[in-house]
């Protein structure tokens, strides 16, 4: 194979993914999406509350998808640790927080005379179990692999674990950890002034569906950094059984996590509830 070929291939790759991510997330918002985002969150589509949503779904799509085009091309172009997968779940991330803020700064307004809805809201109302006790469990895991290192140490120096590379986990769990909890301070304490029930329910679908959004994705990288850090862990146990087989199967078990707090996170969304609209 000739260079020049190699090296239009190269382009094609790195130009693909950005390109159909940038197509998708710049499409108009139809109807068909519309309602399927409706029929999600269990939301009745009206006059009064269907142009705040699609101006919602115009603008996070249209953010994730230039966070997630731009984590791509830079995780392709420098040489990243996690490649350009993690790179795009990065910028995806980063996209979807922008939009939240663009949310936060565009609040409902209503007519007449400003008043705001006093009732609490909690990120409980809007998240699944999943999100809320994630972090925690993949952090027991970590800990709980960690324990056994200290317990079980190998004895080959030739395999001893990078104390740095494992602070350096520790940190980004940490740090995405202190994110989840920062996004849903700010999607639950946003305030809601007191308008109708059908732009008031449209309002709640838009927080359960940003927290999902980064909670997921921010769960998702939670747990694929936890995997490589038992993984390193794992390879330097010297643990009797039954203690070897978890330490040796939470690497994968972390995985698993990691791609079900993605896929089935977003394919079955968390219905509201709406405990102050009774």
């Amino acid at each position: 194979m000739s260079p020049l070929v190699q090296l239009a291939i190269s382009l094609a790759w790195l130009f693909a993914v950005p390109t159909l991510l940038l197509l998708a997330g710049l499409r108009p918002v139809g109807r068909p999406r519309l309602a399927a985002f409706a029929s999600q969150y269990g939301v009745t589509v009206t006059v009064d509350n269907g142009p705040f949503l699609i101006g919602y779904l115009a603008r996070t799509t249209r953010w994730r998808a230039i966070g997630g085009a731009a984590g791509w091309l830079t995780a392709t172009v420098l040489p990243l640790p996690g490649g350009s997968l993690l790179g795009a779940a990065v910028g995806y991330l980063l996209g979807a927080l922008a939009a939240e803020f663009r949310t936060s700064a565009r609040l409902i307004t209503p007519a007449g005379p400003r008043r705001a809805a006093l009732e609490i809201r909690r990120s409980k109302d809007y998240v699944s179990w999943v999100d809320r006790w994630g972090p925690a469990l993949t952090v027991v895991a970590v800990v709980f692999q960690a324990g056994s290192y200290l317990i079980w140490p190998s004895r080959l120096e030739a395999h001893e674990v990078a104390g740095a590379a494992i602070a350096a986990g520790g940190l980004v769990m940490a740090g995405l950890a202190l994110l989840m909890w920062a996004s849903r301070w700010l999607v639950t304490r946003r305030a809601q002034p007191l308008v109708s029930p059908e732009l008031s329910a449209a309002d709640d679908a838009v927080r359960a569906s940003s927290l999902q959004a980064i909670g997921g994705v921010a769960l998702t990288l939670m747990c694929l950094v936890a995997s490589g850090v038992t993984w390193g862990i794992a390879q330097n146990l010297a643990a009797p059984a039954p203690f070897s087989w978890v330490s040796t199967l939470l690497p994968y078990l972390l995985v698993v996590a990691a791609v079900y707090a993605r896929v089935a996170g977003s394919m079955r969304a968390h219905r509201v509830r709406r405990r102050w609209a009774a």
